[in-house]
């Protein structure tokens, strides 16, 4: 029980350590739309490999809990609970990746947008800050409130979009408006996968299946 309850623990600080790296991305990923620093832009893609090294160490631990050490269920749900959270972690460093190519082919954004998209940014930041806390704490309570936060980062997209309609009303910068909707769309995404993670903390706890919309 000793060396399962090592195994689990592993698992968690494995999968905070990842948080911590994409949150990171995601912090510098912000920093290159207002910049277009290219250098800045293609550490970013380089970090993605580490994540998805994060990953796999944390598949390969959850493989030896659940092969050699016969979890009951709690302890299942820990197993389970931290391969989920790293799946869409994994995902939330692709989308930073995505966006650091955004900025190595296109360059940074104009001023309006790049302020609306460090909004955007922002609010992700500080929701998958509390939904890392929530799972770190096992606080299932705590995680239940968190995916209300992706309404802010709903509303800071719904205005975004009103900018670039507007901008397309007005023919302004018409080539350029697929690829940053679709950059910017990936903030939006990574708060969808946040909540996710709660969902996953929630299980871990109770044993409850969740869903958010």
């Amino acid at each position: 029980m000793i060396k399962l309850d090592d195994k689990c623990n592993r698992i968690k600080e494995c999968v905070m350590q990842m948080s911590k790296r994409v949150e990171y991305m995601y912090s510098l990923a912000l920093d290159i739309i207002e910049t277009g620093d290219k250098d800045i832009a293609l550490k970013v893609i380089e970090m993605d490999g580490f994540v998805n090294s994060a990953e796999e160490e944390i598949n390969d631990l959850a493989i030896e809990a659940l092969a050699l050490l016969s979890p009951v269920a709690s302890d299942l749900r820990k197993v389970i609970t931290g391969i989920k959270i790293s799946s869409d972690l994994e995902r939330i460093g692709d989308y930073a990746k995505s966006i650091a190519g955004f900025v190595v082919r296109d360059g940074k954004l104009d001023p309006e947008l790049a302020k609306k998209a460090r909004e955007l940014g922002d609010a992700f930041l500080t929701m998958i800050d509390h939904a890392m806390d929530s799972y770190s704490k096992s606080d299932a309570v705590w995680a239940m409130s968190i995916p209300e936060e992706d309404l802010q980062i709903d509303r800071i997209f719904d205005e975004i979009l009103k900018i670039l309609q507007d901008r397309i009303q007005k023919q302004e910068m018409v080539e350029d408006i697929i690829p940053i909707m679709g950059m910017l769309r990936n903030l939006k995404r990574a708060g969808e996968h946040t909540k996710n993670i709660c969902e996953h903390t929630i299980f871990e706890v109770k044993g409850q299946h969740i869903e958010f919309n």
